[in-house]
Protein backbone atom coordinates (compact mmCIF):
# COMPACT_ATOMS: atom_id res chain seq x y z
CA UNK A 1 0.00 0.00 0.00
CA UNK A 2 1.43 3.80 -1.30
CA UNK A 3 0.60 7.35 0.87
CA UNK A 4 -0.14 9.33 -2.37
CA UNK A 5 0.20 13.34 -1.50
CA UNK A 6 -0.08 15.57 -3.96
CA UNK A 7 0.30 19.50 -3.83
CA UNK A 8 -1.17 21.50 -6.74
CA UNK A 9 -1.36 25.14 -7.19
CA UNK A 10 -3.48 27.40 -9.71
CA UNK A 11 -6.60 28.26 -10.26
CA UNK A 12 -9.10 25.20 -10.50
CA UNK A 13 -7.90 23.48 -7.05
CA UNK A 14 -10.73 21.38 -7.59
CA UNK A 15 -9.63 20.05 -10.87
CA UNK A 16 -7.70 17.42 -8.56
CA UNK A 17 -10.45 15.85 -7.01
CA UNK A 18 -12.03 15.64 -10.33
CA UNK A 19 -9.10 13.82 -11.28
CA UNK A 20 -9.35 11.32 -9.00
CA UNK A 21 -12.87 10.66 -9.13
CA UNK A 22 -12.14 9.94 -13.35
CA UNK A 23 -9.39 7.47 -12.40
CA UNK A 24 -11.61 5.92 -9.66
CA UNK A 25 -9.61 7.16 -6.69
CA UNK A 26 -12.94 7.20 -4.26
CA UNK A 27 -11.45 8.06 -0.66
CA UNK A 28 -9.06 11.17 -0.51
CA UNK A 29 -8.90 14.27 1.91
CA UNK A 30 -7.25 17.90 0.72
CA UNK A 31 -5.88 20.56 2.65
CA UNK A 32 -6.59 24.28 1.66
CA UNK A 33 -5.19 26.73 2.03
CA UNK A 34 -1.31 25.16 1.99
CA UNK A 35 1.52 28.13 2.01
CA UNK A 36 4.98 26.58 1.75
CA UNK A 37 8.11 27.73 -0.60
CA UNK A 38 9.76 26.21 -3.26
CA UNK A 39 11.64 26.28 -6.74
CA UNK A 40 8.52 28.82 -7.90
CA UNK A 41 9.36 30.93 -5.04
CA UNK A 42 7.28 31.68 -1.73
CA UNK A 43 3.31 31.31 -1.58
CA UNK A 44 2.24 32.36 1.83
CA UNK A 45 -1.49 33.81 0.18
CA UNK A 46 0.03 37.57 0.82
CA UNK A 47 0.64 40.16 -1.49
CA UNK A 48 4.16 40.14 -0.79
CA UNK A 49 3.85 36.11 -1.57
CA UNK A 50 0.54 35.49 -3.50
CA UNK A 51 -0.54 32.12 -4.19
CA UNK A 52 -1.32 29.37 -2.41
CA UNK A 53 -1.44 25.28 -2.61
CA UNK A 54 -3.78 22.37 -1.98
CA UNK A 55 -2.62 19.50 -0.87
CA UNK A 56 -4.04 15.86 -0.96
CA UNK A 57 -3.83 12.75 -0.18
CA UNK A 58 -5.32 9.04 -0.48
CA UNK A 59 -3.38 5.40 0.30
CA UNK A 60 -3.78 3.14 -2.94
CA UNK A 61 -2.89 0.14 -3.70
CA UNK A 62 0.60 -0.33 -5.03
CA UNK A 63 -0.96 -1.54 -8.23
CA UNK A 64 -3.39 1.38 -8.81
CA UNK A 65 -0.53 3.91 -7.76
CA UNK A 66 1.21 4.03 -11.83
CA UNK A 67 -2.26 4.39 -13.44
CA UNK A 68 -3.13 7.98 -11.34
CA UNK A 69 0.36 9.10 -11.17
CA UNK A 70 0.45 9.16 -15.31
CA UNK A 71 -3.14 10.75 -14.99
CA UNK A 72 -0.99 13.75 -13.20
CA UNK A 73 1.44 13.71 -15.40
CA UNK A 74 -0.99 14.04 -18.45
CA UNK A 75 -2.67 16.61 -16.30
CA UNK A 76 0.32 18.87 -15.57
CA UNK A 77 1.63 18.45 -18.99
CA UNK A 78 -1.24 19.84 -20.25
CA UNK A 79 -2.64 21.83 -17.57
CA UNK A 80 -3.44 25.89 -17.89
CA UNK A 81 -0.19 28.09 -17.66
CA UNK A 82 0.51 28.80 -13.82
CA UNK A 83 -0.73 25.61 -12.66
CA UNK A 84 1.86 23.50 -10.85
CA UNK A 85 0.93 19.47 -9.59
CA UNK A 86 3.45 17.56 -7.65
CA UNK A 87 3.15 14.00 -6.41
CA UNK A 88 5.05 11.84 -3.77
CA UNK A 89 4.47 8.21 -3.29
CA UNK A 90 5.75 7.07 -0.02
CA UNK A 91 5.25 3.17 1.73
CA UNK A 92 2.27 2.71 4.10
CA UNK A 93 3.12 0.51 6.63
CA UNK A 94 -0.46 0.20 7.97
CA UNK A 95 -3.26 1.74 7.71
CA UNK A 96 -6.71 1.12 9.89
Amino acid sequence: MKLLLIVYSGPEPRSVAHLLDEVQVHGYTWFAPAHGAGASGRHEGTRAWPGEATVYFTTLDDATVPRVLEALRLRRDHGEAGERIHAAVMPVETFI
